[in-house]
C-alpha cells in the first residue's frame, strides 16, 4: 500500500526536511553571523539601547458556552467550584490552510477554547470582547485542570511539536486535523494521535499500517468552504471560463520535487497552451526570484497575485496543489500536468481524483451537505 516515505520517525523526516533546505539555511547563518558581528562591543548596534525580549508563545482564550459549563445543580445555578471544558488548539500560523482546519469550529464549540500560537501569528478570528489574550514563557502555561484535549495539524511546527509534548505530559488525547493534500513526503502522525482525515483513503495514506493511531474521516474544510463560498456568489462559470487563458498555480517552493519537474511543467505549460503563470506565495526566496526573472525575459506571462485565489476566474493547471481542488470545488475548471512527474504524484492525483489536463476537468472533490468543522468539533467534544 502506498504511503509515507517516513511513517514514523519524526527525527527521520526532520532530516529529509533539512536536506531540501539547505540553501535557506546558509541564507540564515550569514545573517546571523552579521548580526553578531554588529553586537560586538564597541559597535553602533551595541551601544544602542536593548529593547525587551517578546515572550515566544501567546495564548488566546474564550470561555465555555455558559450552558456547558460543568457542575450544574438541581435549581439550574452552578457549581462555584466547577471548571469549565476546554480545548487546547496549536496553530502555527494564519494560512488560509491552517486557519480552516483549526479554527473554522470557533462557531460550533460549546467548550471553553485556549488557542496557542507562537508569538507574532495574527489570528482574525481570536479578535473580540470574548477573548482574553496573555504572552507565556513555556507552552506549558498553556495547559490547566480543565485542559481535556489537544488540537493541532502535525507534530513537525513549533506549536503542534509543543503540544504533542503536552499531550504526552499530562496524558491528553491528541487529534491531527488534515490541512492540506497528503504526499509520501508528509511528516509523520504524532504516537498515539486520532487523525481527522479528508477521506478514508487519505487517513490509510497517512497512517501508513501504524497500529499506535487512530483515524476518523471527517472531510476537508477548505474544500467545503470553496464550494459554499461559489454557491454563495453565483455565475456563469462555463461563459466566463471561455474567454481566459488557464492559468499555472506555481510550486517552485515544494520539497517534494525538483524544479527540473515543477518549473518544466509550468514552462511547457505555458508555452504550448498560451498559459499565464501565477507564483506561489512562497515562492520569494532568492533562487525563484530569479527563475522569475529568467522566465519573464524569455517572454513568459505572470498572472497578476493581487486577486486572491479563491476569487480567481481563469481555468487552473497544476502539479498536483489544493489550488486544483479548490478551483473544482468552485465548479470552476481545473486539471494537473506535469511530464515526467515520479509515479507518486500519479498517484496522488487518483486519490484525490484530479483529472490529466486535455481531457474532463475535475470534478467536485465536495459531495457531502455536511460541514466538516461541525463533525471536527463534535470529535473533539466527545473526548472531553
Amino acid at each position: 500500500m502506498a504511503g509515507l516515505n517516513h511513517p514514523e520517525s519524526i527525527e527521520m523526516w526532520e532530516a529529509w526536511s533539512r536536506s531540501r533546505r539547505r540553501p535557506q539555511r546558509l541564507k540564515h547563518a550569514v545573517t546571523e553571523r552579521a548580526r553578531g558581528l554588529r553586537r560586538r562591543p564597541g559597535s553602533p548596534e551595541a551601544e544602542q539601547p536593548r529593547v525587551p525580549e517578546e515572550l515566544p508563545w501567546v495564548l488566546r482564550s474564550r470561555a465555555a458556552d455558559p450552558s456547558d459549563v460543568a457542575g450544574d445543580g438541581a435549581d439550574g445555578g452552578t457549581d462555584p467550584g466547577s471548571t469549565d471544558r476546554r480545548i487546547l488548539v496549536a496553530a502555527d500560523s494564519s494560512t488560509p490552510t491552517s486557519r480552516a482546519s483549526l479554527l473554522s469550529g470557533l462557531l460550533y464549540h460549546r467548550a471553553g477554547i485556549d488557542v496557542l500560537t507562537p508569538a507574532g501569528v495574527h489570528l482574525p478570528e481570536t479578535e473580540g470582547p470574548e477573548w482574553e489574550t496573555r504572552a507565556l514563557r513555556s507552552p506549558e502555561e498553556a495547559v490547566g485542570p480543565a485542559t481535556g484535549a489537544i488540537v493541532s495539524i502535525g507534530q513537525h511546527l513549533r506549536a503542534g511539536a509543543a503540544a504533542h509534548e503536552l499531550a504526552r505530559r499530562h496524558d491528553l488525547p491528541e487529534f491531527v486535523v488534515q490541512h492540506g493534500a497528503l504526499t509520501p513526503f508528509a511528516p509523520p502522525l504524532p504516537e498515539g494521535a486520532t487523525l481527522l482525515a479528508w477521506s478514508d483513503a487519505d487517513a490509510e495514506f497517512w497512517r501508513s499500517g501504524r497500529s499506535d493511531v487512530t483515524t476518523r474521516t471527517v472531510g476537508s474544510q477548505l474544500l467545503w468552504q470553496s464550494a459554499h463560498e461559489a454557491e454563495a456568489q453565483p455565475q456563469d462559470v462555463d461563459a466566463v471560463m471561455d474567454a481566459q487563458r488557464p492559468v499555472f498555480l506555481g510550486q517552485l517552493h515544494g520539497a517534494e520535487l525538483s524544479r527540473r519537474v515543477t518549473g518544466g511543467a509550468a514552462v511547457r505549460f505555458c508555452r504550448e497552451h498560451d498559459g499565464l503563470y501565477r507564483p506561489h506565495p512562497a515562492e520569494v526566496d532568492m533562487i525563484s526570484r530569479a527563475q522569475h526573472r529568467l522566465w519573464q525575459r524569455r517572454g513568459m506571462e505572470f498572472a497578476s497575485t493581487d486577486v486572491p485565489l479563491r476569487e480567481l476566474a481563469h481555468p487552473v493547471v497544476s502539479v498536483f496543489s489544493t489550488g486544483v481542488l479548490e478551483a473544482a470545488a468552485r465548479g470552476s475548471r481545473a486539471w494537473v500536468y506535469a511530464p515526467g512527474a515520479p509515479g507518486w504524484v500519479h498517484e496522488l492525483w487518483e486519490r484525490y481524483d484530479m483529472r490529466r489536463f486535455g481531457g474532463e476537468p475535475t470534478p467536485s472533490p465536495v459531495r457531502d451537505a455536511e460541514e466538516p468543522a461541525s463533525r471536527i468539533v463534535q470529535v473533539l467534544e466527545e473526548a472531553l
